[in-house]
């Protein structure tokens, strides 16, 4: 196999379709491929999803991504998502691949149109991305 795909669920303000990580893994098991799973992302749960845990869950062996991504889609930990309840169920589910941070700023115009970005979100990308990941880290770390 060369790669996998991950089915993303967006929030019902970018799309009608897979809105739900429930509704994303049942559309996985439809169509029953060993490349095609589904990937997590905390920024469309806090919008979504009624349980956190049960987001996470739902995807169990077809969870092959995880989006790191503020309510802002700024830097994580500096803002309101559930940190706490994400990592927990992270940790618990048994996933072991990359958690990749999600952050949207204005270097790319039509992306930051895209994404309704209007505002500056982080100082700058290297500082977003360091800080970043030394939240990620420290959140497994408290689970290990």
């Amino acid at each position: 196999m060369c790669g996998k795909l991950g089915v993303e669920a967006l929030n019902r303000f970018e799309t009608y379709l897979l809105n739900a990580h429930a509704d994303a893994v049942r559309f996985v098991r439809e169509v029953d491929h060993p490349a095609c799973g589904m990937m997590y992302d905390t920024f469309h749960a806090n919008i979504e999803e009624k349980s956190i845990t049960d987001a996470v869950n739902a995807g169990g062996d077809k969870l092959f991504h995880i989006h790191i991504s503020e309510n802002d889609r700024s830097t994580p930990g500096k803002g309101g998502i559930n940190w706490k309840e994400n990592f927990d169920a992270i940790v618990a589910s048994g996933y072991d691949g990359w958690l990749v941070i999600e952050a949207f700023g204005l270097a790319l115009p039509e992306l930051a149109a895209a994404t309704r970005i209007w505002r500056r979100m982080f100082d700058e990308e290297l500082l977003l991305a360091a800080e970043g990941l030394q939240f990620m880290k420290s959140e497994i770390e408290k689970r290990a």
